[in-house]
């Protein structure tokens, strides 16, 4: 069989449809276009590529009425939305299911019937395609709160219309006054609104070319779609060993994110990947979280539904009890390198399979030290490998199945064989000063704008008569203070000491720490407060961990 045509408007009507309608099946990759940098550029050369009639790739299909789990297409689409399967009483409709193709459909579904990120969809009416460069398009994003302009046309609207040349004249009519009474505009507005409808709302322009495979079973289909991906944008070894695991328990993905959300309500705002628990669990059933999909045999498969249902657990008690609760970690942007975190959990797991305590709280004061020194360690001074990780993991499977302390001897030794650092140097500590920032003063919870949290310099950057020189000297971490952005409101250009001093400012210096009494001289010259902090911060971090660092 060859490729048959379909135009878009067709294709849009079948995606979710009751009736024959294009699903995705259930080993099908997430959506992964909107997560792409600059998404909307990408959208846009697609939209252009259909207007201009360019081809765009075809479209695999699977027509069944077997009785198979799917999933729904998102429509209005956000981060983080996930396709959703379809309640089990409909597995056995007349369906098609799409085995490529996901990704162009799923855009041109959001952008033509939806929204996209919270954007709509426009054309601009007054681009001229002659005078323009290669990567302009016409199409843009607009926020639905701005005023409407006749220029831009959004394409929802477009795709609203039925088809008829009363609808086509009327909306010629209605945008000429964007044209200013311009006779060249006022065609340019007429030509385009013909372009527009002859691809997004004519039915008879096949714009999308798909092939229907025929296959009596999963089986065979699954093998159909595997060799789709050999080549192109191939799936990844994660994803091709979910999908096989996906085919034998098929809500697998749906508890993987239902975990993944579980993480971040219970630790107050961590976003723990699903995709990485999957490299966790990879982990336990083939003792290494480097993944390949042509290693894994069909008895790993219940491994798998296993340590989901039994090993889920320590996860959560690692981020709710030791890095909520005890470090008050509140965004997963503070922890640089988070695969160094896994053999920290490996040691909860194992220490719980051979019903041992297992519980954060309930370790011995001594653990949770060695706990907090390997994670100090890991994350600066970068033991974040496959390799490092993969033996570091092992090594603390053991000794939690052994009962014994978390093996941060054996670990660090095996950093060193790894030509990597075992003690804490200074710079590895400003390398990464908030989390730095974050471990010195654990009692503090940090404030964040979207991904970035909210930190002061204590004697600010744009200081009164300070050059670039002096910039630079206070842009380090003992200089850093976590505290809400209304802070710097008040506090701006202001001398500490003399902020500190007033009646605004006194206010907050029991949000500050490390601070000198506002009568000492170190206030007079801002290395000798920086000298006089950093003292004090490494102090402290010997107290709190028993881990000096290696100054310069």
């Amino acid at each position: 069989m060859s490729y048959a045509g379909i135009s878009i408007r067709d294709a849009t009507e079948r995606i979710n449809s009751p009736n024959n309608g294009w699903f995705l099946p259930q080993v099908q990759r997430q959506y992964v276009w909107g997560g792409r940098h600059e998404s909307e550029t990408y959208i846009c050369l697609l939209l252009d590529s259909l207007l201009r009639k360019y081809p765009i790739g075809g479209i695999v299909l699977w027509e069944t009425e077997q009785k198979v789990p799917y999933r729904r297409f998102v429509e209005d689409y956000v981060p983080g939305q996930y396709a959703k399967l379809v309640d089990e009483g409909l597995w056995a409709a007349s369906k098609s299911l799409v085995y490529d193709g996901q990704q162009r459909l799923q855009t041109l579904y959001s952008v033509l019937r939806h929204r996209f990120n919270g954007r709509v969809l426009h054309f601009d009416l007054l681009f001229d395609k002659t005078k323009s460069e290669a990567d302009e398009t016409g199409f843009l994003f607009r926020d639905p709160t701005e005023p409407k302009e006749l220029r831009y046309l959004r394409m929802t609207d477009l795709a609203s219309f039925s088809g008829t040349e009363r609808q086509k004249v009327g909306l010629e009519n209605d945008r000429q006054p964007a044209g200013g009474g311009n006779l060249d505009s006022q065609l340019l507005i007429r030509e385009n609104i013909a372009s527009l409808w002859t691809i997004f709302v004519e039915r008879n322009h096949n714009s999308i070319a798909y092939f229907s495979v025929r296959a009596e079973s999963p089986t065979e289909v699954n093998e159909v779609f595997r060799r789709l991906n050999t080549g192109g944008v191939a799936l990844t070894q994660l994803e091709l060993v979910l999908g096989s695991i996906k085919a034998v328990y098929f809500d697998y993905e749906e508890r993987l994110w239902n975990l993944a959300e579980t993480i971040t309500k219970r630790s107050g705002g961590i976003e723990f990947p699903s995709t990485s628990i999957l490299q966790f669990f990879h982990f336990l059933v083939k003792d290494t979280i480097r993944i390949d999909e042509s290693r894994l045999l069909a008895s790993d498969l219940p491994e798998f539904e296993r340590v989901l249902k039994h090993d889920a657990e320590p996860i959560l008690e690692f981020f709710e009890a030791y890095l909520s609760q005890l470090l008050n970690v509140n965004h997963a942007s503070l922890v640089p390198r988070w695969l160094a975190t896994l053999p920290i959990i490996a040691y909860l797991v194992a220490l719980r399979r051979k019903g041992r305590e297992w519980r954060i709280r309930a370790l011995p004061a001594s653990d949770i030290r060695l706990l907090h020194q390997y994670l100090l360690l890991s994350q600066f001074c970068d033991w974040n490998t496959q390799t490092m990780v993969n033996a570091a993991a092992r090594e603390a499977m053991v000794a939690g199945g052994a009962g014994l302390t978390f093996p941060l001897d054996a670990i660090r030794k095996i950093a060193l064989d790894k030509n990597r650092t075992g003690e804490l140097y200074e710079s590895q500590l400003l390398s990464q000063p908030w989390f730095a920032a974050k471990v010195l003063i654990p009692h503090r919870v940090y404030v964040f704008h979207e991904n970035k949290p909210q930190i002061d310099h204590i004697f600010p950057t744009h200081l009164a008569g300070g050059d670039e020189a002096y910039k630079e000297a206070v842009n380090v971490l003992w200089n850093f203070q976590p505290v809400p952005a209304e802070v710097n409101n008040y506090k701006r250009i202001t001398h500490p000491r003399e902020f500190f001093n007033s009646t605004v400012g006194q206010k907050y210096l029991n949000l500050y720490d490390f601070i000198p009494a506002l009568g000492s001289p170190v206030w007079d010259d801002h290395m000798d407060f920086l000298r006089t902090r950093k003292s004090e911060m490494l102090r402290k971090l010997n107290e709190l961990y028993d881990l000096p660092v290696v100054t310069a």
